[in-house]
Protein backbone atom coordinates (compact mmCIF):
# COMPACT_ATOMS: atom_id res chain seq x y z
CA UNK A 1 0.00 0.00 0.00
CA UNK A 2 2.84 2.38 0.83
CA UNK A 3 4.46 1.85 -2.58
CA UNK A 4 1.13 2.54 -4.31
CA UNK A 5 0.75 5.77 -2.35
CA UNK A 6 4.27 6.84 -3.32
CA UNK A 7 3.56 6.15 -6.99
CA UNK A 8 0.31 8.14 -6.87
CA UNK A 9 2.00 11.06 -5.12
CA UNK A 10 4.80 11.06 -7.70
CA UNK A 11 2.34 10.97 -10.58
CA UNK A 12 0.38 13.89 -9.08
CA UNK A 13 3.56 15.95 -8.72
CA UNK A 14 4.55 15.28 -12.34
CA UNK A 15 1.10 16.39 -13.54
CA UNK A 16 1.34 19.61 -11.52
CA UNK A 17 4.79 20.43 -12.89
CA UNK A 18 3.88 19.77 -16.53
CA UNK A 19 0.45 21.40 -16.63
CA UNK A 20 -0.11 25.03 -17.73
CA UNK A 21 -0.86 27.50 -14.86
CA UNK A 22 -4.65 27.35 -15.18
CA UNK A 23 -4.69 23.53 -15.33
CA UNK A 24 -2.26 23.41 -12.41
CA UNK A 25 -4.68 25.42 -10.30
CA UNK A 26 -7.53 23.06 -11.18
CA UNK A 27 -5.41 20.04 -10.18
CA UNK A 28 -4.38 21.70 -6.90
CA UNK A 29 -8.01 22.47 -6.12
CA UNK A 30 -9.22 18.94 -6.75
CA UNK A 31 -6.29 17.20 -5.07
CA UNK A 32 -5.98 19.36 -1.96
CA UNK A 33 -9.27 21.26 -1.58
CA UNK A 34 -10.70 18.80 0.96
CA UNK A 35 -7.42 18.64 2.90
CA UNK A 36 -7.05 22.41 3.17
CA UNK A 37 -10.63 23.20 4.19
CA UNK A 38 -11.36 23.87 7.88
CA UNK A 39 -14.22 25.63 9.71
CA UNK A 40 -12.24 28.90 9.40
CA UNK A 41 -10.44 28.40 6.07
CA UNK A 42 -11.57 27.41 2.60
CA UNK A 43 -10.50 27.73 -1.01
CA UNK A 44 -11.98 27.30 -4.45
CA UNK A 45 -12.21 28.49 -8.03
CA UNK A 46 -12.85 32.09 -9.07
CA UNK A 47 -14.33 32.51 -12.56
CA UNK A 48 -15.53 35.71 -14.18
CA UNK A 49 -14.70 38.64 -16.45
CA UNK A 50 -12.82 41.94 -16.33
CA UNK A 51 -14.51 45.05 -17.71
CA UNK A 52 -11.43 47.25 -18.10
CA UNK A 53 -10.16 50.47 -19.58
CA UNK A 54 -7.03 52.63 -19.54
CA UNK A 55 -7.14 56.18 -18.18
CA UNK A 56 -4.94 58.53 -20.17
CA UNK A 57 -5.17 57.00 -23.65
CA UNK A 58 -7.26 59.03 -26.15
CA UNK A 59 -10.34 57.32 -27.55
CA UNK A 60 -13.86 58.17 -28.75
CA UNK A 61 -15.68 56.53 -25.81
CA UNK A 62 -14.81 57.10 -22.15
CA UNK A 63 -15.55 54.75 -19.27
CA UNK A 64 -13.90 55.24 -15.86
CA UNK A 65 -12.18 58.29 -17.44
CA UNK A 66 -10.35 56.20 -20.05
CA UNK A 67 -10.78 54.81 -23.54
CA UNK A 68 -13.42 52.37 -24.74
CA UNK A 69 -13.64 49.43 -22.35
CA UNK A 70 -12.99 45.79 -23.22
CA UNK A 71 -13.89 42.46 -21.69
CA UNK A 72 -11.32 39.89 -20.59
CA UNK A 73 -11.67 36.49 -18.88
CA UNK A 74 -10.74 35.90 -15.24
CA UNK A 75 -9.86 32.51 -13.80
CA UNK A 76 -7.88 31.18 -10.85
CA UNK A 77 -7.96 30.05 -7.23
CA UNK A 78 -9.10 32.04 -4.21
CA UNK A 79 -8.69 31.43 -0.48
CA UNK A 80 -10.53 32.84 2.53
CA UNK A 81 -9.44 32.78 6.19
CA UNK A 82 -11.76 33.93 8.98
CA UNK A 83 -9.51 35.08 11.83
CA UNK A 84 -12.32 36.62 13.93
CA UNK A 85 -16.09 36.49 14.15
CA UNK A 86 -16.65 39.23 11.57
CA UNK A 87 -13.35 39.71 9.76
CA UNK A 88 -11.82 37.64 6.95
CA UNK A 89 -8.53 37.79 5.05
CA UNK A 90 -9.17 36.85 1.43
CA UNK A 91 -6.84 36.47 -1.52
CA UNK A 92 -6.68 35.03 -5.00
CA UNK A 93 -4.15 33.96 -7.61
CA UNK A 94 -5.63 34.62 -11.06
CA UNK A 95 -3.22 33.61 -13.86
CA UNK A 96 -5.86 34.48 -16.45
CA UNK A 97 -6.91 38.13 -16.04
CA UNK A 98 -7.24 40.08 -19.29
CA UNK A 99 -7.23 43.89 -19.39
CA UNK A 100 -6.94 46.57 -22.04
CA UNK A 101 -8.76 49.25 -24.01
CA UNK A 102 -10.22 49.68 -27.49
CA UNK A 103 -11.08 52.49 -29.90
CA UNK A 104 -7.74 54.21 -29.28
CA UNK A 105 -5.98 56.71 -31.47
CA UNK A 106 -2.78 55.11 -32.84
CA UNK A 107 0.27 55.83 -30.71
CA UNK A 108 3.41 56.86 -32.62
CA UNK A 109 6.04 54.12 -32.49
CA UNK A 110 9.03 56.02 -33.84
CA UNK A 111 9.05 53.83 -36.97
CA UNK A 112 8.08 56.17 -39.85
CA UNK A 113 6.96 53.36 -42.18
CA UNK A 114 4.77 51.80 -39.49
CA UNK A 115 3.32 55.13 -38.30
CA UNK A 116 2.37 56.15 -41.83
CA UNK A 117 0.33 52.98 -42.22
CA UNK A 118 -1.53 53.33 -38.91
CA UNK A 119 -2.28 57.06 -39.13
CA UNK A 120 -6.04 57.62 -39.21
CA UNK A 121 -6.83 54.10 -37.96
CA UNK A 122 -7.80 52.81 -34.53
CA UNK A 123 -5.89 50.73 -32.00
CA UNK A 124 -6.73 48.12 -29.37
CA UNK A 125 -4.34 47.42 -26.50
CA UNK A 126 -4.60 43.94 -24.95
CA UNK A 127 -2.85 43.14 -21.66
CA UNK A 128 -2.43 39.72 -20.02
CA UNK A 129 -2.08 39.73 -16.24
CA UNK A 130 -1.36 37.43 -13.34
CA UNK A 131 -3.59 39.18 -10.81
CA UNK A 132 -3.23 38.78 -7.02
CA UNK A 133 -5.76 40.73 -4.92
CA UNK A 134 -5.34 40.64 -1.12
CA UNK A 135 -8.43 41.86 0.75
CA UNK A 136 -9.49 42.45 4.34
CA UNK A 137 -13.24 41.74 4.52
CA UNK A 138 -15.95 42.58 7.02
CA UNK A 139 -18.82 40.08 7.32
CA UNK A 140 -21.88 40.93 9.45
CA UNK A 141 -22.94 37.27 9.37
CA UNK A 142 -20.57 34.44 10.19
CA UNK A 143 -21.01 32.14 7.19
CA UNK A 144 -23.39 33.65 4.62
CA UNK A 145 -24.77 36.93 3.36
CA UNK A 146 -23.23 40.28 2.52
CA UNK A 147 -19.57 41.19 3.03
CA UNK A 148 -17.31 43.98 1.84
CA UNK A 149 -13.54 44.28 1.66
CA UNK A 150 -10.61 46.35 0.46
CA UNK A 151 -6.89 45.94 -0.05
CA UNK A 152 -3.99 45.99 -2.52
CA UNK A 153 -3.97 44.28 -5.89
CA UNK A 154 -0.75 43.10 -7.52
CA UNK A 155 -0.98 42.77 -11.30
CA UNK A 156 1.98 41.02 -12.95
CA UNK A 157 2.01 41.83 -16.67
CA UNK A 158 2.62 38.63 -18.64
CA UNK A 159 1.97 39.99 -22.13
CA UNK A 160 0.93 43.12 -24.05
CA UNK A 161 -0.07 43.73 -27.68
CA UNK A 162 -1.17 46.74 -29.70
CA UNK A 163 -3.50 45.80 -32.57
CA UNK A 164 -4.12 48.39 -35.30
CA UNK A 165 -7.15 48.41 -37.59
CA UNK A 166 -5.83 50.11 -40.73
CA UNK A 167 -7.40 51.23 -44.01
CA UNK A 168 -5.14 51.47 -47.07
CA UNK A 169 -5.23 54.25 -49.63
CA UNK A 170 -7.29 51.94 -51.83
CA UNK A 171 -9.89 51.37 -49.09
CA UNK A 172 -8.76 47.86 -48.07
CA UNK A 173 -8.90 46.97 -44.36
CA UNK A 174 -6.03 45.10 -42.72
CA UNK A 175 -4.57 44.48 -39.27
CA UNK A 176 -1.12 45.27 -37.86
CA UNK A 177 0.12 44.03 -34.48
CA UNK A 178 3.04 44.99 -32.23
CA UNK A 179 4.26 43.11 -29.17
CA UNK A 180 4.94 45.80 -26.53
CA UNK A 181 5.34 43.54 -23.50
CA UNK A 182 8.94 44.56 -22.93
CA UNK A 183 8.08 48.28 -23.07
CA UNK A 184 5.64 48.35 -20.14
CA UNK A 185 6.20 48.10 -16.37
CA UNK A 186 6.13 44.50 -15.16
CA UNK A 187 3.99 45.21 -12.07
CA UNK A 188 0.70 47.13 -11.95
CA UNK A 189 -0.06 47.98 -8.31
CA UNK A 190 -3.63 48.96 -7.49
CA UNK A 191 -6.23 49.31 -4.76
CA UNK A 192 -9.30 47.05 -4.83
CA UNK A 193 -12.76 47.28 -3.26
CA UNK A 194 -14.79 44.06 -3.24
CA UNK A 195 -18.51 43.47 -2.56
CA UNK A 196 -19.65 39.87 -2.13
CA UNK A 197 -22.86 37.95 -1.48
CA UNK A 198 -22.01 34.55 -0.01
CA UNK A 199 -24.20 31.46 -0.19
CA UNK A 200 -23.54 28.01 1.23
CA UNK A 201 -21.21 26.70 -1.50
CA UNK A 202 -20.58 29.71 -3.74
CA UNK A 203 -20.38 33.50 -3.81
CA UNK A 204 -21.22 36.20 -6.32
CA UNK A 205 -18.90 39.21 -6.20
CA UNK A 206 -17.92 42.47 -7.87
CA UNK A 207 -14.49 44.06 -7.45
CA UNK A 208 -13.24 47.44 -8.60
CA UNK A 209 -9.46 47.92 -8.99
CA UNK A 210 -7.98 51.40 -9.28
CA UNK A 211 -4.52 51.21 -10.82
CA UNK A 212 -1.77 53.31 -9.21
CA UNK A 213 1.15 52.44 -11.51
CA UNK A 214 1.88 54.45 -14.63
CA UNK A 215 1.47 51.81 -17.33
CA UNK A 216 2.63 53.95 -20.25
CA UNK A 217 5.14 52.49 -22.69
CA UNK A 218 8.71 53.68 -23.03
CA UNK A 219 8.99 57.20 -24.41
CA UNK A 220 5.33 58.16 -23.75
CA UNK A 221 4.63 61.68 -22.53
CA UNK A 222 1.29 61.00 -20.79
CA UNK A 223 0.68 58.71 -17.81
CA UNK A 224 -1.69 55.74 -18.25
CA UNK A 225 -3.55 53.99 -15.42
CA UNK A 226 -5.72 50.86 -15.46
CA UNK A 227 -9.34 50.87 -14.29
CA UNK A 228 -10.97 47.46 -13.85
CA UNK A 229 -14.43 46.27 -12.80
CA UNK A 230 -14.45 42.50 -12.19
CA UNK A 231 -17.52 40.31 -11.87
CA UNK A 232 -16.88 36.79 -10.54
CA UNK A 233 -18.41 33.65 -9.16
CA UNK A 234 -16.49 31.82 -6.42
CA UNK A 235 -17.04 28.10 -5.99
CA UNK A 236 -15.79 26.51 -2.76
CA UNK A 237 -13.91 23.23 -2.60
CA UNK A 238 -14.18 21.01 0.47
CA UNK A 239 -15.88 23.61 2.66
CA UNK A 240 -16.44 22.35 6.20
CA UNK A 241 -19.26 23.46 8.51
CA UNK A 242 -18.60 25.78 11.44
CA UNK A 243 -18.31 24.14 14.85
Amino acid sequence: MRSIAVVLAGASLILLLQAPPAQTQVLIGYLFGEKLATPTFNMGFEVGANFSSLFGLPGPIYVFGGAESVYGPVFGLFADWRFSENFHLAGAVLPIAGRGADGLAPIPTGDPDFDVQTAGGTMKRSLSYLEIPVLLKWAPQRNQGFRVGAGPSFGVVTGATDRYDVVSAGGAHYILERDIGGQLPGLDLGLSVDVEWRLELLSIAARYTHGLTDMSHEGATDAIYSRVLTGTGRIYLGKKPSP
